[in-house]
């Protein structure tokens, strides 16, 4: 027999969490929701974490990484230029050249 895997709704997740916070023992609300301990352990971690979201897309991680990417560009022409600017105040007689 094939057992297949329960999903649930992000909304769910966040009330199932809550309501171990609010309304006594993880194991009592677990058990009257009928899911596992362990799972709503972990959904109240991610909660009080701050970490429950919706799953991004393939074009939103790609903007993200390009963020990630451009960040870190900025970054090394930022060292590029501190290292000139360095370079020009402390060679005054070579003023122009590098």
């Amino acid at each position: 027999m094939k057992t297949t895997r329960r999903t649930f709704t992000l909304g769910f997740k966040i009330l199932a969490a809550s309501m171990s916070i609010h309304c006594g023992r993880v194991s009592d609300v677990a058990r009257e929701l009928n899911i596992s301990t362990s799972t709503l352990r972990h959904w109240k971690k991610l909660y009080q974490d701050g970490r429950f979201t919706i799953k991004k897309t393939s074009a939103e991680l790609s903007h993200i990484n390009e963020l990630a990417t451009l960040r870190k560009r900025i970054k090394e022409l930022e060292i590029e230029r501190d290292i000139l600017k360095r370079l020009k105040i402390s060679s005054p007689g070579a003023a122009g050249e590098i």
